[in-house]
């Protein structure tokens, strides 16, 4: 059975702690200050069986920041209401704390009833329905207990026991990642952090990373519910003794992730819904409490509107305090600065990029449909299937599912694109093209880097759309030059006559073939002016440019194509001192040349030998 972690909530005295040690037998108040005080300060932690943890927070006001963090990795809630009290303004704090965290179930805890007649609980029950509407807890069963005597306890662990084994939790990341809600350092051991692990595994032995700061350290044991493991699991409420870190790096709030996995960023594109039950509205550039995960953050909020209405819900921009690591759809808390109080919640859009506060609106809540967005904003730049997979903190099996939903392509380097984007950038590149290039014998092409550089694409992805527009008949690519297909070039009669010139000087020379540098020598023109001529001789298919530095005339270069030809009829390898005498190439000049013909599929190295490639087969 997987492990199912429970927290409680509710005011402060109204039996949260009493009732998780009737449950339990454990009291989980262990600070000193909480068995004096008799409340709840921090976080304690209770097993019911070995596969359900619950989890007690602290019900005062000034301890929410505890009560959220304990909150954070909750599955179940168990909202606690004391009969005598009834609603109190934590039990709605902590109501909508649980309800903006998501969690899987509600379930409604009326304590002390001994002390109260039935007509009371019955309004007390009426006014608890009031709250849950639109909750979580709306439709959740309300049990009646009372901790001293234990009325009723049997039927709420029962009740408690059930719910769980019937819970399905699927991890959809892979990725490993827990918050730290408590640190602390055991003689013999060292450092040691607890959680409830988010996502992925984790064994003993494995390198983990630290964020914020991108610490790494190594897992040097593991233990789950008092016991040692070697492995924990997504769901699993962990302990982890981490070696060869100092503690003091170490805190609530930090996360631990698989390395180089989470994004570290002080800037978050968010979805905020305002609380119906506060007072207060959000404004631009308000300071405010974030509690993400089990950390708490001061942030400045920025709005496409003026402010947020209670009830309301609009996209914003957190301009964070301090840096955390986090992932998309992450979901987090919303308190005021000052006086503390719980106004809104969120929902993590975007940790990836920036944006104007003009195009907020644009950016929607639903997971595909933000999918969707994010891959047409990226028409210059795609992602692959990989890097989607881990933005969305999905496996590459989710992602694709998601992918295949929106319709959205994905090129054999595993690209992810949508149709019109790419025809829109392949009007880019024409134009682009056209406009460098303008019949002009001195730009008549376009290097790939250049065009990289100034529409802003990246390399695989101009090298697809490029390689698209060959296949149109569009443009020509070759020698890393970009031209238009069939662009008649204006040649006037002293050019003409320096590519005649050269063409002569190639042919003329030992085996046709020359370098660069001896070309440029020979002819006495300028060694730009030299390697654009010998370009527009490749294009007419006058010469073959076998590198950079060496030039061949097309004859000389189909001469040595046929002898091959003629050797693979017979012998299945060919060395490089068989290819010399088969050429009557140097070495100088027979090494650039194989690499030539590796490159264009006339060969295929086999070792330090060649053997026939796909331009043979298809003869």
């Amino acid at each position: 059975m997987q492990q199912i972690v429970i927290g409680t909530a509710g005011h402060i005295d109204h039996g949260k702690t009493s009732l998780v040690e009737a449950l339990t037998g454990t009291n989980t108040d262990t600070l000193l200050q909480e068995k004096s005080r008799g409340i709840t300060i921090d976080l304690g932690f209770a097993y019911l069986n070995e596969q359900i943890t619950i989890v007690d927070v602290p019900g005062h006001q000034r301890f929410i920041r505890n009560m959220v963090a304990g909150s954070s990795t909750i599955h179940i809630g168990l909202l606690v209401i004391a009969a005598d009290d009834g609603v109190m303004p934590q039990t709605l704090e902590h109501l909508h704390i649980l309800n903006s965290l998501s969690i899987l179930i509600g379930i409604t805890v009326i304590t002390k009833i001994d002390g109260v007649d039935n007509e009371w609980i019955d309004l007390v029950i009426s006014d608890i329905k009031k709250i849950q509407k639109d909750t979580i807890f709306q439709s959740s069963r309300i049990f009646k207990v009372d901790s001293l005597s234990h009325k009723g306890i049997d039927e709420l662990k029962n009740s408690i026991i059930n719910i769980s084994q019937s819970l399905n939790i699927f991890d959809k990341s892979k990725v490993f990642k827990m918050y730290v809600d408590r640190v602390f350092n055991k003689k013999g051991y060292g450092s040691i952090v607890t959680g409830t692990i988010k996502s992925g595994n984790i064994s003993k032995g494995d390198s983990i990373e630290i964020l914020p700061e991108k610490i790494t350290a190594t897992v040097r044991g593991v233990q789950t519910h008092g016991g040692e493991v070697t492995n924990v699991k997504f769901g699993d409420r962990a302990a982890l003794n981490l070696s060869k870190i100092d503690i003091n790096v170490l805190k609530r709030g930090s996360v631990l992730s698989t390395i180089d996995k989470i994004t570290v960023t002080n800037y978050l594109i968010v979805n905020l819904t305002m609380s119906k039950h506060t007072l207060w509205t959000i404004q631009n550039n308000q300071r405010v409490r974030i509690h993400l995960g089990t950390a708490e953050i001061l942030a400045r909020i920025n709005l496409q509107i003026k402010k947020i209405e209670p009830g309301k819900t609009s996209n914003a921009i957190l301009r964070l305090e301090k840096k955390c690591g986090v992932t998309l759809d992450e979901l987090f808390v919303v308190r005021s600065y000052s006086p503390m109080e719980t106004i809104a919640s969120g929902i993590v859009l975007d940790a990836n990029e920036r944006i104007k506060r003009d195009s907020l609106g644009e950016i929607p809540v639903d997971k595909v449909a933000r999918l969707k967005y994010m891959i047409s904003r990226r028409s210059k730049k795609p992602l692959t299937v990989k890097q989607w997979s881990e933005i969305f903190f999905l496996s590459e099996v989710e992602i694709l599912k998601k992918i295949k939903l929106i319709k959205a392509k994905i090129t054999k380097s595993d690209l992810v694109y949508f149709c019109d984007n790419l025809n829109s950038v392949k009007q880019s590149v024409v134009k682009y093209v056209k406009e460098k290039t303008n019949h002009d014998l001195f730009h008549s092409y376009v290097e790939m880097n250049n065009l990289k550089l100034n529409l802003n694409l990246s390399s695989d992805w101009a090298k697809y759309v490029v390689n698209g527009l060959v296949n149109e008949q569009l443009l020509t690519f070759e020698n890393g030059r970009i031209k238009i297909k069939n662009q008649d070039l204006i040649i006037d009669k002293k050019t003409a006559n320096d590519i005649d010139s050269l063409k002569n000087i190639i042919s003329n020379s030992p085996l046709k073939i020359i370098s660069m540098n001896e070309l440029v020598k020979k002819s006495k023109l300028n060694p730009k002016y030299v390697k654009d001529l010998v370009f527009i001789l490749n294009d007419r298919k006058k010469v073959v440019i076998i590198s950079m530095d060496i030039v061949s005339s097309a004859d000389a270069f189909d001469s040595i194509i046929s002898k091959l030809q003629t050797y693979f009829s017979g012998q299945e390898l060919l060395s490089v001192s068989s290819f010399k005498e088969l050429s009557m190439l140097s070495r100088k000049n027979a090494i650039p040349m194989l690499e030539y013909l590796d490159i264009n599929g006339y060969t295929i190295r086999n070792g330090a030998d060649r053997k026939k490639g796909p331009y043979f087969f298809e003869q």
